[in-house]
Parts: structure tokens; sequence; C-alpha cells
């Protein structure tokens, strides 16, 4: 068994000891998990829906604490903390209302005398979770995996173990007698033989492209449904007849919401040359009067630090920010870099804090060509006054799972959110969400003979 600690990004202080569990007990969890799941299924969706509303009052009763616990762990700005919170309380309601009748049967043609398509749970899902919302990706999964009548193994990120006991706490006591969620704190090796086991009937993972990669392979090699959100690096565009103002307004928060570290943030910025000088001064401004917490660790900082003198080695000019301050804390300013020539290596990085990267483009076509160099696809947006132009643009043409006019991307329980290509695939949240952990059975019924 393997120890970690939690850290405070803002001070360097050691926080809490905590220890992995063994392959035994994360064994026993799934065995546990399974029993729970053979009750919860047959809870109507009455009585689903009255847990989830239950959850989401759990969860406001809980939100200072909440709240607290991701800013010592991870730094999230308190204010934050408690919005996101907020969202997953709301998140939960929603599907208490609306799943009943998303997982309504469904008639069919067919070649019996009658036909219907039902959904019905899969059983153990294995969520695998980061730490950047670490109450916002649980949530957004669970409720509708849930209101399904699945049941949840939850591997959070060490980073973030505090937030995954307190989640596993107000599972534990939300059910008597039955626990929907169960928080397993496992290692890597770990975390493979619970997607092996055949009891677990799905995976979601929301992290790196890379982390994406490793846990796709076991799960394909064990014929696992699963749920891959990834890394990003939004695109969005500022056309000529963008009202510029607006556009840097947006752009820059999209870009320091949690300081950086979504990835769905909007981290490359492709602005028409008419309005680049106006563009850079607007953003510049913008950016420096956002309040901005640390980076999530001290290993992060590093990152960031080499990517921004690998962004000036390939071309990148450092109009703002770029300087980390010294000692234990995990700061990093907002920067701003501006790429006067286009540089095809930059749209394969994913900068996960505090960057903005700027593009010159001449048109709105080769703006579009550079938004798509990159091998993510996970959002992104345009600016302009021409409504129906930026709809089609971004519709028919920008590579991204989720895209926006004048403004920026938004995860919201009643729309579906998920990427393409290196961002991953299947989706989250929705009526599109809430499918991924069914079986979609077609039940004939034959004439009486």
């Amino acid at each position: 068994m393997s120890s970690f600690s939690t850290v405070n990004p803002a001070t360097g202080e050691q926080l809490k000891k905590f220890e992995h569990v063994t392959w035994d007990q994360a064994e026993l969890m799934i065995l546990d998990a399974k029993n729970d799941f053979n009750q919860w299924r047959k809870f109507s969706f009455l009585e689903r829906s009255k847990v989830l509303n239950n959850l989401a009052a759990s969860l406001r009763n809980h939100s200072d604490d909440l709240a607290l616990q991701m800013h010592l762990e991870m730094g999230k700005l308190i204010p934050e903390g408690k919005a996101e919170v907020e969202k997953c309380a709301v998140t939960c309601e929603y599907y208490a209302k609306e799943a009943p009748g998303m997982l309504r049967n469904q008639s069919s043609g067919s070649p019996y005398q009658s036909a219907e398509v039902s959904f019905q749970p899969l059983g153990v899902i294995f969520s695998i979770m980061p730490w950047n919302f670490p109450l916002w990706q649980v949530i957004r999964f669970a409720a509708p995996a849930l209101m399904a009548g699945n049941v949840i193994i939850l591997k959070h990120a060490d980073l973030t173990a505090g937030v995954s006991e307190k989640i596993g706490q107000i599972f534990k006591d939300l059910v008597p007698g039955l626990v929907l969620l169960r928080n397993c704190q496992a290692d890597h090796s770990v975390a493979e033989k619970i997607i092996s086991h055949p009891l677990v009937r799905g995976v979601t993972f929301t992290g790196s492209t890379e982390g994406g990669r490793s846990v796709a392979t076991t799960a394909a090699r064990n014929l696992k449904k699963i749920v891959l959100e990834l890394g990003g690096s939004d695109a969005y565009i500022v056309l000529d007849d963008a009202d510029v103002s607006w556009a840097a307004k947006t752009c820059a928060k999209t870009r320091l919401q949690n300081c950086g570290q979504s990835c769905v943030a909007g981290k490359r910025f492709i602005v028409v040359e008419k309005n680049l000088a106006e563009f850079l001064n607007a953003m510049e401004h913008e950016m420096k009067i956002l309040p901005l917490a640390p980076l999530a660790s001290k290993r992060f900082q590093e990152t960031i630090i080499t990517q921004v003198e690998k962004l000036k080695n390939w071309g990148g000019k450092v109009l703002m920010g770029g300087t980390a301050p010294q000692g234990p804390a995990a700061f990093y300013p907002a920067t701003l870099v501006l790429f006067e020539k286009n540089n095809s290596e930059v749209h394969h990085e994913e900068v996960f804090g505090p960057v903005a990267l700027v593009f010159v483009a001449k048109d709105a076509a080769e703006a579009m060509a550079i938004a798509n160099a990159s091998p993510f696809g996970l959002g992104g947006g345009i600016f302009t006054k021409d409504l129906q132009k930026g709809k089609e643009l971004i519709e028919k043409e920008m590579e991204a799972g989720f895209v926006v006019v004048n403004d920026f991307v938004k995860s919201d329980p009643r729309v579906p959110f998920g990427g393409v290509k290196e961002s991953g695939y299947g989706r989250e949240l929705g009526h599109f969400g809430i499918m991924e952990f069914v079986n979609v059975k077609t039940v004939g019924v034959g004439a009486v003979q």
C-alpha cells in the first residue's frame, strides 16, 4: 500500500497524508457495489429522483466545506468553488426531473406484434476523475448515471483526495443501506485491474490525452464501454466585423477561468489582422483585472515555465507576464503571447495555465484553417456581428464538439458536452449523456399462437 500527501499550492504546506487502496480492498468494493446495484436498479424513477434531489440538498449544505477543501488542495478561488457546488446541485435537480422522460420506453416498428426500445442500466461504472473541477467532473457524470440505475466506483486524482473523501462521505449518508458511489483512491496499477474486472461494465475518464489512451487501451482489451473527455486547445476566431471589446472580455474570461486549468478553456485566439492591435490592447487590459488563483501544484508551475520558453523559441512574443515568482507557492501570472507568424508546432501544445496565445489571420478562411490545425477538438467559437454567418462557419467547418458564437463554451446539464479527434469520444450531459451507460434493449412481443 503506497501513501501520498495533499499540498496547499498557495503555500507549499502539506495538508494530509492518504493511503492508496490495495487490490483486495478495491475488489471488495466492486463486489459490494454489484450487490448495491442489484437493489438500486429496482428503485423506481420517482424514488431515484428523490435521492438525486436529496443529493442536491446535501451538496448545498456542504458548500462552504467543499469550496474550502478545493481552495486548500488545488487553489480554486472560494467563490468559484461555491459556484461549482451550486452547478452540481442544479445538475442533480435537472436529471431528477428530466431523466424519467429521457429513459421512457419508445415504441418501434418491428417484425413482431409489438416492440419497444427499453433503456436499462449497465451496472457498476468506474469513474476516473481529475483535480481541476474536483466536484463538477464527478457529479456531471454521476447524476445521469445514477438516474439510469447504475452505481459508481470513483478513482479521483490524488491531488484532490480530500475533496474525494468528502464526496464519498456525502454518498455514504445518502441512501440508508446502500452506497451509490464508493470512493476508491487507487493507484494506476490497481485502477487497471478495476477496469479489467468482469463486474465493472463501463468506464468514464476525464484527463489528459495520454492518460485517455492508456485507459482506452485497457478498456478495449476487456471490451468495456468507455467515455473519454480529454485535453483541448480551444480556438476562438475574432472576425473583422466583431465587437472587439466584447470579444476580448469574453476571451480573457475563458482563458483565465480556474487559472486556465480547464480542458475546455479558450487557449488559442485567432484574430483577423484588421482588429489585431485593438484586440491585443483590450485583451491585456481584461487579463490584468481578473482575479487569479495559484496553479494546482508547483509541478504544474514548472511545466508552464518550460512551455512558455518553448513558445518563445517557436516565435512567440511575450506581451505581458511570462515570468513566475520565486518561492514555494505555485503562482503564475496572466500571460499573453503573440505569434505574428504561424507555427504549426504550437497548435499541438496544450498549455494548462493562464497563458493566452494570439495568432494573426488575413481572413475568415485562414483563421478557420489555423483553428483546425490542432489535433484537439473539444470546443471553440467565433466572434462576429453576422450571427448566421458565424453559426454556419462553426457548425460546418470548426472541428470541435461544442462551438459558440459571441460567447465561450460553458458545460451545462441541458446540452451534451464532449469532443472529437484527440479530445476524446462519447458525450456527457444532456439527453445524449444519459444514454452512454445504458443498455439500449429491444423488447419484441410476438402474437399468442
